[in-house]
């Protein structure tokens, strides 16, 4: 048995000891709860750089998306700006959309008002546009020569008489043969656009011996004509519409409001024609 003097020792030990014993857990319990909280501060850090990271990255991809279509934005405004540079007439549809083929006569009232232009007969109302649409195909290193404009009833008809007779002559045409199969290129009197003065034809001053839809001067007016009013009169692939073969060189005045709305749809004169009448 213990004395009591040794029970009152022990006694009085004991409660230091627990002391000590809570003071170290308690000491245990402040770094692992310090060490806790660290990795939290740790965690949240790397959330947020990674958060900062995506925030960069999207921001990147944001500005290479745009970059192209700012650029297209910028392309579209900068034509823009040079059509709308272009100062000309503007003139009723009266006058723009006359269409004359070799199913559709000149209207007896319709009256060409009359200039020349480099020793071609030409509608003066066209001259402005045609002028500027040469000087600026000269900048750009295309050198157009006007090669043909108006022509009078009278010269129209025997042109056409003359084409007749070549087919007949070169066999293997009858007469009613040989008169539709010309109308094809050449139009009789009063059947011809080129009575009005509003269509002219191209030749490259660079290239004169070759085929001119082959040279950089009808890509130039392909692309360009339209911003000026012209559109290539006869174009491929539009044959039984127009009822002409497909012409490079002849190019009509229409206008640049129906130029470019043609180029949008897609249409020769005729077709435009009738897509108008319709509306």
């Amino acid at each position: 048995m213990l004395s009591v003097t040794n029970r009152r020792k022990d006694e009085t030990m004991r409660p230091k000891k627990i002391r000590a014993q809570k003071v170290m857990h308690t000491r245990k319990g402040w770094k692992h709860a310090d060490g806790v909280k660290r990795l939290r501060i740790i965690m949240a850090s790397v959330a947020a750089a990674a958060i900062v990271f995506i925030a960069a990255a999207g921001v990147v991809i944001w500005m290479m998306l745009q970059g192209p279509l700012q650029s297209s934005q910028d392309t579209t405004q900068s034509d823009s700006a040079q059509t709308s540079a272009i100062i000309l007439p503007v003139y009723d549809d009266s006058f723009n959309l006359v269409l004359v083929n070799k199913n559709r006569q000149l209207k007896s009232d319709f009256s060409a008002q009359l200039t020349e232009f480099k020793g071609v007969q030409i509608e003066e109302r066209i001259l402005p546009a045609l002028e500027k649409m040469l000087e600026d195909a000269k900048r750009d290193g295309c050198h157009l020569n006007v090669t043909g404009g108006y022509v009078d009833k009278e010269t129209q008809q025997t042109q056409y008489e003359q084409e007749v007779q070549r087919l007949m002559d070169s066999g293997g045409y009858t007469r009613v043969r040989a008169q539709e199969d010309a109308k094809t290129t050449v139009q009789p009197g009063n059947y011809s656009e080129l009575q009005t003065g509003m269509a002219v034809q191209f030749a490259s001053a660079e290239s004169s011996d070759v085929d001119f839809g082959t040279t950089k001067e009808f890509r130039w007016l392909e692309k360009n004509s339209i911003r000026y009013g012209f559109i290539q009169r006869y174009p491929s692939g539009k044959t039984t519409a127009t009822g002409h073969i497909a012409s490079a060189t002849q190019f009509r005045y229409v206008g640049t409001e129906h130029a470019t709305k043609m180029r949008s749809l897609g249409m020769c004169l005729e077709e435009y024609d009738t897509y108008v009448r319709n509306r």
